[in-house]
C-alpha cells in the first residue's frame, strides 16, 4: 500500500510533461467514492487478480505513509517521494480509488475541478526538476534512483512515463511509472519492467490508462 500512496500518484520526478496536440478533452468527471469503487471494481473484472481500494481504505493508510515518508533522507531533498506538501494537502481535493493487480498499480484521482489538477501537475514539474537522480536513505539500508524518461503517445491531455531503476549495491530493480491527465481525472500506473520489456509495457499501459478513461466517463 505504501508503494501504492507514494508513488504512481504522487511522485512526478521526470521534469517535464507531454500533451497531446489536439487533445479532447473529457468532460468534467463527478462521482462520489462509492461510485468510483463501483466503476473500478468493473474495470477490475478485466485485470488479473485484481483488488479495488476505495477512497476510505486509501486515506486509512495516509499517517502511516507519511511517517514513512518523513523518516527517509533523500538527496537532493526536494526529489523522490519526499516533496514538500504532506500527503494529506495533496490529496484534499480529489476523490481517490486504486486498482491492486497482479505485478501492478493503477490509482485515480478525480479531482473537484480541472484547474486544481493541472495547478498541481504543473507544481510538480518545477518542485522535481533536475531529479534524474537521486538517493533515498532510510534505516541501515540506501538506494540509488535514476529516471528515465520514456516517449508516450496517448490520447490524454498530460502525459509523463518514465523507468525508475533502483540500486543498493548488490540487487537492482526497474519500476515503469505512467502518469496521465485530462479534465480532472489523473491516472497512474506502476508495475515491475526490465530493459527488455519496458516499451512493450509502456504499450499495453497507455492501452490499459485510456480504457480506464473511457470507463470513468
Amino acid at each position: 500500500m505504501l508503494a501504492l500512496l507514494a508513488i504512481p500518484m504522487l511522485a512526478s520526478c521526470s521534469g517535464g510533461g507531454e500533451s497531446s496536440p489536439s487533445p479532447n478533452s473529457l468532460p468534467l468527471v463527478q462521482m462520489d467514492a462509492q461510485q468510483l469503487e463501483t466503476r473500478l471494481t468493473e474495470f477490475g473484472n478485466g485485470l488479473p487478480k485484481a483488488k479495488v481500494f476505495d477512497d476510505r481504505a486509501l486515506r486509512s493508510s495516509i499517517p502511516v505513509a507519511q511517517e514513512w515518508m518523513e523518516n527517509m533522507e533523500v538527496n537532493p531533498s526536494k526529489c523522490g517521494v519526499t516533496f514538500a506538501a504532506p500527503i494529506t494537502e495533496q490529496l484534499k481535493n480529489s476523490t481517490m480509488g486504486a486498482i491492486e493487480y497482479q505485478h501492478g498499480y493503477l490509482t485515480v484521482a478525480l479531482f473537484n475541478d480541472e484547474e486544481t489538477l493541472k495547478e498541481q501537475w504543473k507544481a510538480k514539474l518545477e518542485e522535481n526538476a533536475g531529479c534524474s537522480r537521486y538517493t533515498v536513505k532510510s534505516g541501515n539500508e540506501s538506494r540509488a534512483y535514476h529516471l528515465a524518461k520514456q516517449p508516450i503517445d496517448s490520447p490524454a491531455e498530460m502525459n509523463e512515463s518514465y523507468v525508475v531503476t533502483s540500486s543498493n549495491g548488490s540487487s537492482t530493480e526497474q519500476q515503469l511509472i505512467v502518469r496521465s491527465a485530462t479534465s480532472n481525472v489523473l491516472i497512474g500506473l506502476q508495475e515491475p519492467t526490465s530493459k527488455d520489456s519496458a516499451a512493450e509495457q509502456l504499450t499495453a499501459a497507455t492501452e490499459t490508462i485510456h480504457a480506464l478513461l473511457e470507463q470513468l466517463n
